[in-house]
């Protein structure tokens, strides 16, 4: 069964706590409905009885406070209430009038409740044994009629069992509508609601990484100055020959650090911008990652690269390459972590398919942090945590997918794929 999920947000109530209210005001009526059936003196079977059920009723909804389980016993737990519902209503019919009663229609309640919380299935399951339930309560006021008035209603059985007939088929035929109609809805809205928050939580990570790369063209901008004014103070000491062979190395480490600045402000320039060109995907990961392998010289990387050939394209090749790096250097450090400086590095491209598979050599991580790591900016020991959210908000933008499972010796395998359909 699939139900709606719960909210995390205070103002949306728990599920359980819904059905509570619910059966609240199921049980009110019930009690409503007994007290004028008493005050009118309606002719009841057992009143014993009827109050038995009807404690019952309100100690089974007393006990909804008690749940405490997953998220998968919880969707056991609300069909087993409303299945009790289905039959505490059943039960009190059949005390009282059976199908000649007014309440009767009350039935369709947990046909709509079902249709509610749960998939299409569910409901339809509901409905029948609604009109199952219905289908019994209908021999009750038959059986009565027949023994008492066997013969004074000789002559009309045969047009009131025709009016029995079209109840029932009034009553199935509501049931079934009730429940496609509201399936249907509640199916349509829960799409909508699940491709809102999916376009929220996009427009929130792009929002972020625009955050990102707008703090970087603003670094690049203030270190600008700092660095052409150590340049102009390292070519006073080449001059004043005081140490040639210290400010010449000086100089060359300040020109680095001014490429680095420049790159740093002309990427984040083309990322506001969007001015990128396309290129083939396979041979800009083979780019960023031979890079990647200069900037970690400790660390070496066994390689198993293959492809067909087929078309396959990336927009965005510096957003892919600094993805790539943070994920590469998340994965070295892990393996420094556990004394084993090295990584399995697999790519295969074929039919406009890639696939690359990064695997680490450090201790793992827990099930519960691994199955968070990426999804939102996180504290860690290294620093503030946003490496692995920005590498999946890139590779996500430019239609990737990134997925993280622990191996079965030591070690965190990255997989990460692309489709041509997104290219």
């Amino acid at each position: 069964m699939n139900s709606i999920s719960s909210s995390d947000s205070p103002y949306i109530d728990h599920p359980i706590e819904q059905l509570q209210r619910f059966r609240w005001v199921l049980i009110s009526l019930e009690l409503l409905a007994s007290l004028t059936a008493y005050l009118l003196h309606y002719p009841i079977h057992n009143w014993g009885l009827l109050s038995f059920v009807l404690a019952v009723h309100v100690f089974t909804n007393i006990s909804l406070k008690l749940w405490r389980g997953d998220k998968g016993s919880e969707q056991r737990f609300i069909a087993i209430s409303i299945f009790i519902d289905l039959f505490m209503i059943t039960a009190l019919l059949a005390m009282t009038g059976g199908a000649s009663n007014g309440f009767v229609a009350i039935l369709l309640l947990p046909v709509a409740v079902t249709a509610v919380l749960f998939s299409t299935g569910p409901s339809y399951l509901m409905a029948i044994l609604a009109i199952g339930c219905y289908s019994l309560l209908l021999q009750i006021p038959l059986a009565g009629e027949h023994s008492a008035h066997q013969h004074a209603h000789q002559l009309s059985a045969e047009p009131f069992s025709q009016h029995i007939s079209q109840m029932w088929w009034a009553f199935s035929f509501s049931a079934f509508i009730v429940s496609w109609f509201i399936s249907a809805q509640t199916q349509r809205i829960r799409s909508t609601s699940a491709q809102l928050n999916k376009l929220q939580q996009k427009q929130l990570q792009h929002e972020q990484v625009l955050a990102v790369a707008t703090y970087a063209a603003n670094a690049a901008h203030d270190l600008a100055t700092p660095l052409q004014n150590l340049v102009l103070l390292t070519d006073e000491l080449t001059e004043q020959q005081q140490d040639p062979a210290l400010a010449a190395d000086l100089r060359q480490q300040l020109q680095l650090c001014q490429q680095i600045v420049q790159q740093l402000r002309s990427n984040a320039q083309q990322l506001r911008k969007g001015e990128l060109q396309a290129q083939p995907l396979y041979d800009a990961i083979e780019r960023s990652v031979q890079l990647w392998l200069v900037s970690r010289p400790e660390i070496s990387m066994e390689q198993h690269f293959s492809s067909d050939q087929s078309t396959l394209n990336i927009t965005d090749s510096i957003s892919l390459a600094a993805a790539l790096f943070n994920i590469l250097d998340n994965a070295a450090d892990a393996s420094l972590l556990n004394k084993q400086p090295r990584l399995s590095l697999t790519m295969q491209q074929s039919n406009s398919q890639l696939e690359l598979q990064i695997r680490d050599y450090g201790p793992g991580l827990p099930d519960k942090d691994l199955a968070q790591l990426g999804k939102k900016p996180s504290p860690s020991e290294q620093g503030l945590g946003l490496g692995q959210f920005l590498a999946n908000v890139s590779i996500d933008s430019l239609g990737g997918k990134v997925e993280r499972e622990n191996c079965a010796g030591t070690g965190v395998l990255t997989r990460i794929s692309f489709s041509g359909k997104h290219s």
